[in-house]
């Protein structure tokens, strides 16, 4: 029987709209059908040859039956919310929101309307990280002991006005990967500190969270922005797990090409071709839960406050 292709539209013409219909257009399940919002959704309307919306009537429109929210998250949640009360599935990008009670209000019209939300968590979905996430939730390494994940690299000028922080933009990937490998920890302690403008032009924010769990196990996670990682093991996008039994560890630069202008990391694309391809054929279709579902995302959004009450206040906080 001919599976239903689904149509998608597509709020926010930002930076990784490009990497979205790109794994749009690699699953032949589904179809791009509508575009909406940013300065470039008018040239993205034309490549690609289909509706321009006005980004206010893009959740109701009948030309799609599934919408990616990808703009600014202080307005994911008007967007989601929209969608999802005239029955569209939804994946919306990283961090859902700061906000735990429209996470909440999502997963209610979710339910209620029968309609996927699914957090943009890409990373979980990158085959290589899913396996040892997979090991740790299965205790097939033992109880894990230690964990680290790090994401290491100088921002240049041109594109950190783009951006907030790694604080807002980087630490939620690590938080949601650190809920499928060690669970809710019991307290967090985080660092962000920069550096003077004569030092480093962009000031090089950085981020470090300690995570401590009731069993024994610790975890860590370090950001920064400061100064590519040039290193004999760099640790540009970097995540190792220890357990009692066994360890796993996994670079992204273990795969990395060189190409005119720099280094390219062929794995940065896949995890959004693998993540689109779950949102359509196994949750669409079959009705799986996303990897790290909306409940994840609430606990993501409650460990980063955590974490920057910690970062003001000095203290560590307890969950």
């Amino acid at each position: 029987m001919e599976t239903k292709q689904i149509r998608i539209g597509l709020v926010g013409c930002g930076r990784v709209a490009d990497n979205h219909i790109k794994a749009i257009r690699k699953c032949e399940n589904a179809v791009l059908s509508a575009v909406a919002g940013g300065r470039n959704a008018p040239a993205f309307a034309k490549k690609y040859n289909v509706p321009l919306l006005e980004k206010e009537e893009i959740g109701n429109s009948d030309l799609i039956d599934a919408l990616l929210v990808l703009t600014p998250h202080h307005s994911h949640y008007g967007y989601a919310e929209q969608a999802l009360s005239q029955g569209k599935h939804v994946l919306v990008e990283k961090p859902v929101s700061f906000q735990e009670k429209e996470i909440i209000a999502l997963k209610e019209v979710s339910d209620r309307t029968r309609s996927v939300c699914m957090p943009g968590h890409s990373y979980i979905y990158l085959p290589e990280i899913a396996r040892i996430c997979k090991a740790a939730k299965e205790n097939s390494l033992g109880p894990v002991t230690y964990f680290h994940l790090s994401e290491l690299y100088y921002m240049p000028p041109t594109i950190i006005e783009k951006y907030e922080g790694p604080e807002v933009d980087v630490l939620c990937h690590q938080l949601y990967m650190s809920l499928a490998i060690g669970g809710i920890p019991v307290s967090v302690h985080g660092f962000v500190n920069k550096f003077s403008p004569d030092l480093i032009e962009t000031t090089g924010k950085q981020v470090i969270v300690n995570l401590k769990y009731g069993n024994g196990a610790l975890g860590q996670i370090a950001l920064s922005w400061a100064a590519d990682d040039i290193s004999s093991d760099p640790w540009t996008f970097f995540m190792k797990v220890v357990g009692k039994l066994g360890g796993m560890v996994f670079s992204r630069r273990n795969y990395s090409l060189r190409v005119e202008g720099g280094i390219e990391q062929p794995l940065y694309q896949e995890m959004f071709d693998q993540q689109l391809d779950y949102f359509v054929n196994s949750c669409i279709a079959k009705g799986k839960e996303p990897l790290s579902t909306l409940d994840d995302a609430l606990w993501v959004c409650r460990l980063h406050n955590a974490i920057i009450q910690s970062s003001e206040t000095g203290q560590s906080i307890s969950l």
